[in-house]
């Protein structure tokens, strides 16, 4: 229903009646909050995004040689992509994600608490490769591309007749997010952002880490 129609325009009343329930206070009782079920939803298919990224990373490290940029944008970017051929389960990820990601009123750190492992070390390994680009400029590029991606993929079935050209126009896809986070900044640019801290440095601003990042 979040994907389908928008998060802000499923009233509770609406969800409780399309899941059977006729105590007004299910949500709260089953999720605390409103936030609690975003945080649910989340779990269900994001973690799944999250899992992966993880993998990919795994395997990138298991060969023995230093990770370059394409590889950690690899890792964030084409668990996204990959959501397009899980049917309609996974573009049902894709919609409620850029829903959340589109909505200034969702606290999006505190609901992926916990299943932002494979993002945070994606995200910490542009900062590592990046040095010369400050920290929260490199955060605000891989939010903005993240949107774009998003959004591309919720729109991707109104070009069926590109559907041929797929695996070519994925793969530019990592080229636009590799040449939007490299981009060299502006002088105005880092003087404006290059003393500014996004969080801990260390860390990127995110949760700290889990003990195992892979679960």
């Amino acid at each position: 229903m979040f994907a389908r129609n928008g998060i802000e325009m499923e009233s509770q009343k609406q969800i409780l009646e399309a899941a059977g329930q006729r105590n007004a206070s299910a949500i709260q009782y089953h999720f605390g909050s409103r936030e609690g079920l975003l945080r649910a939803v989340f779990e269900q298919g994001v973690a799944r995004i999250n899992m992966r990224r993880n993998e990919i990373l795994d395997m990138y490290e298991a060969r023995n040689r230093p990770l370059v940029l394409k590889d950690y944008i690899t890792a964030l970017v084409l668990p996204l992509c990959e959501q397009r051929l899980e049917g309609e389960t996974g573009n049902q990820t894709l919609r409620f994600l850029n829903q959340v990601l589109s909505d200034p009123n969702i606290r999006l750190i505190e609901i992926m608490k916990g299943i932002d492992s494979g993002m945070r070390r994606g995200h910490l390994g542009v900062v590592k490769c990046l040095p010369e680009i400050p920290p929260l400029l490199l955060r605000f590029r891989l939010y903005a591309a993240t949107r774009m991606i998003s959004g591309v993929l919720c729109d991707w079935d109104r070009n069926r007749k590109l559907e041929q050209y797929s695996e070519a126009f994925l793969d530019d896809m990592l080229g636009m997010v590799v040449a939007t986070v490299s981009h060299p900044p502006s002088e105005k640019s880092l003087e404006g952002l290059s003393e500014v801290s996004a969080g801990d440095r260390a860390k990127m601003g995110y949760t700290n880490p889990v003990e195992n990042p892979t679960t």
